[in-house]
């Protein structure tokens, strides 16, 4: 499953358009819907993106330890 597809179920899951996401993360409905067809994003906005959507930004390594990813300057 790709992130965009992640994201647009959670949108879904949580009654947010792509719209109003856009807004929350301060960039323009173009500007989001160009990253989110080529699903490209920084970790940090990934991050942001978690945070607006009250999930977790997580990283699984082959062994199955999970490293939560957040930014120590906010």
């Amino acid at each position: 499953m790709t992130v965009s597809a992640i994201i647009k179920d959670r949108l879904k899951e949580i009654g947010m358009t792509q719209t109003e996401l856009a807004t929350k993360l301060n960039t323009t409905r173009q500007n989001f819907n160009n990253k989110m067809s080529r699903d490209n994003f920084s970790a940090k906005e990934l991050y942001e993106i978690s945070k607006i959507l009250e999930t977790e930004l997580t990283m699984i390594d082959n062994t199955g330890k999970k490293y939560n990813i957040s930014y120590d300057n906010e």
